[in-house]
């Protein structure tokens, strides 16, 4: 069968090769962890269809809901019509979200995959503050088979999860801090991952890349003609924490309500992002993971630093 679900993580490849392919490290934002070949990830339990394998038969090329790309194949299993139909069913009845990182998923010494916000899956029961999640598994034969694993509150919720401040707050304190990775490089964020593993667990769905993403958003307001400092002032004014998404040219940020700053009230933003660049554009000033972020006209630590508030596109995406 072409039909087949993804049993763990797996890095989604240009090319049927796991060599990186990096442009000139000596010039700035190239180099690591910009690898070419690297497209995105796949979580447990997402849905492929194969295209096409390896004459090695070791990669297939997949289609997922939101990315095609070349993955190993020992990280799919094969599904016929009675496991979809079955997972399926699962699904549609009850459905959770990892809202830990990272949560090994294992039993009885036998380890199945790494689980991850932004992997969600269906689950049977709920008790004593426990959850009982499908594992999808692949047998001795290569088919996909369910297998039943408890996992504990803190780590996996039920879908859509209330968005409130505690509850984000609990998403972020698992994900801030961890490091960039261009196109999910080593199994890490980069800033479209961040924001859309970050709001998956509350039954958001958003596009894997940026530009997307915003247009995804219910409505959209466009400040590209508008000074930098009329874009942070109409941010503060009228933008919702937690539900605005904040897009420039190959950038995307979640905004998450405001803070003062010498005596001056500027927006706090959520994102994972490598680093801001200098007006001369010859190197960066490397951020390098994902932490919160105030937008401001000039960074007193460099005044050098081209503000995010002043590229030539600036769009406001809110989720309505």
């Amino acid at each position: 069968s072409r039909r087949g679900i993804m049993v763990r993580e797996s890095l989604v490849r240009a090319l049927p090769t796991d060599d990186p392919l990096f442009n000139d490290p000596r010039q700035a934002g190239e180099g690591y962890p910009f690898d070419n070949l690297q497209m995105s990830s796949l979580r447990p339990g997402t849905p492929v269809y194969t295209l096409a394998k390896s004459k090695d038969q070791r990669w297939q090329y997949v289609v997922s809901p939101a990315v095609t790309g070349w993955v190993h194949s020992e990280d799919i299993a094969s599904t016929d019509q009675k496991f979809i139909t079955q997972w399926v069913l699962l699904a549609h009845k009850q459905l959770g979200a990892f809202i830990n990182a990272p949560v090994s998923v294992h039993v009885a010494g036998v380890y199945y995959f790494t689980g991850r916000p932004g992997t969600i899956l269906p689950f049977r029961h709920q008790r004593a503050g426990q959850f009982l999640i499908a594992a999808p598994v692949r047998g001795s034969n290569g088919r996909a088979f369910i297998h039943w694993v408890w996992l504990s509150g803190n780590e996996f919720t039920a879908m859509p999860w209330k968005m409130t401040p505690e509850n984000i707050a609990v998403l972020m304190k698992a994900m801030h801090g961890a490091p960039y990775g261009w196109g999910n490089f080593n199994f890490y964020n980069d800033c479209s991952a961040e924001v859309r593993s970050l709001l998956m667990p509350f039954g958001i769905f958003l596009p894997r890349h940026s530009s997307a993403q915003v247009e995804a958003a219910g409505r959209v307001v466009d400040l590209s003609h508008k000074s930098p400092q009329m874009r942070i002032d109409y941010l503060t004014r009228y933008g919702k924490p937690f539900t605005t998404l904040v897009y420039i040219p190959g950038h995307i940020m979640l905004y998450i309500g405001n803070t003062t700053m010498n005596g001056q009230v500027v927006p706090m933003t959520y994102q994972n992002i490598w680093g801001l660049r200098p007006n001369h554009a010859n190197s960066r000033s490397i951020i390098g993971e994902a932490v919160f972020l105030p937008l401001l006209r000039f960074y007193p630590e460099n005044p050098e630093l081209i503000s995010l508030a002043g590229k030539v596109l600036f769009k406001l995406g809110y989720i309505e």
